[in-house]
């Protein structure tokens, strides 16, 4: 079994043979579902064989892994295949069941979901970050785990060795045969930026007037985080704590990129537009993410109706960049930012 286990049952590392299979974890009685009633891990055992995938739903990695989940979970369904998404809380507006069925629709995600609000699946299944597949076979054992993107041949060749323990190999559809995501000639792409209380690295505060630096941006400054204005450090980012009217409150990042995304929240029950500049320029049409727009004197935008991840920037990752976005609200918030490589920029659903 691959090293990603459980915490107090499994210590073998990655390897070709699996010494132990131990039994899956239940899902807690208590937790909310969407898409299904509660699915009991009893129910499922001899009937199905389990899918139990770890996912963000504000983050990159995550949502691209869906598209994985999304073609197993229709090819195989007939086979006696049951996929379950878990969403473990990494923030607090994921904690609302009613945000979370809205975005799960919006994501186009079908199969059930449970709610891991308290993190006790996390820790029974010893999940160590997003995304994170555990497959189930007839008896109720983790056979398979797999952390983060990738090795979907090996994952796919398991999983059809535990259907095929239903019906025969041979009455199993054709493999989806996932390609591997490319890994060569995909340029730069800086570390993903977390805001708030649980940032490594905390922001530089700017003072009203600064000038933006030199068009020269040294090494040193990859991954700097800057801020002016007055704003709240909450335990999710950060959120603008006055007006903005003539957009002069603004936070900063410096990367390189091939594409920029950022998880953005609304003043509760309110809209907020958060406009959007790089290296203190608008964007154009070319250099625009998905979900940038332009008002009618050229400046680019993102109308942020809800808390999640946003397309804003799609680049050739060349050189280092500063990006700013700067909300027009009090109370709108920014999280975090999230970096593609040239081989991993997503069209975001």
């Amino acid at each position: 079994m691959k090293a990603l286990a459980l915490a107090a049952l499994l210590a073998a590392p990655a390897a070709a043979v699996r010494p132990l299979t131990p039994p899956a974890p239940g899902f807690p009685a208590d937790s909310a579902w969407l898409n299904s009633s509660p699915l009991p891990l009893s129910l499922l055992r001899g009937r199905k064989a389990v899918v139990v995938a770890f996912l963000n739903p504000t983050g990159l990695d995550s949502i691209r892994e869906l598209s994985v989940l999304k073609a197993w979970f229709d090819r195989y369904a007939l086979s006696q295949l049951m996929v379950v998404g878990v969403v473990t809380p990494a923030a607090d507006f994921q904690r609302d069941v009613l945000w979370l069925r809205a975005e799960l629709k919006r994501q186009g995600v079908e199969f059930p979901v449970v709610v891991d609000g308290d993190r006790k699946l996390w820790a029974a299944y010893g999940a160590q970050g997003w995304p994170a597949l555990f497959l189930i076979d007839r008896k109720g054992r983790i056979v398979y785990d797999q952390l983060g993107e990738g090795g979907y041949a090996d994952f796919e060749r398991e999983l059809r060795a535990a259907l095929g323990e239903f019906i025969g190999a041979s009455s199993l559809p054709p493999a989806v045969d996932i390609p591997e995501p490319r890994s060569r000639d995909c340029g730069q792409a800086s570390a993903d930026a977390v805001l708030g209380a649980s940032s490594a690295r905390p922001a530089l505060e700017l003072p009203d007037g600064a000038p933006r630096l030199d068009s020269f941006i040294p090494d040193s400054r990859l991954g700097e985080i800057a801020l002016r204005g007055r704003w709240k450090t909450t335990p999710d980012g950060l959120r603008l704590e006055r007006k903005n009217d003539f957009r002069d409150s603004f936070v900063r990042v410096v990367y390189r990129a091939s594409q920029v995304l950022a998880v953005l929240a609304p003043p509760s029950g309110q809209s907020a537009r958060m406009f959007v500049k790089r290296d203190d320029q608008w964007l154009h049409e070319g250099d625009a993410g998905r979900d940038v727009r332009f008002d009618e004197d050229g400046r680019s935008y993102v109308d942020v109706s809800s808390p999640r991840l946003y397309d804003l920037v799609r680049d050739d990752g060349a050189k280092m960049r500063e990006l700013l976005v700067l909300p027009d609200r009090r109370g709108a918030a920014i999280d975090g930012f999230q970096f593609a490589d040239a081989c991993l920029v997503t069209d975001l659903p």
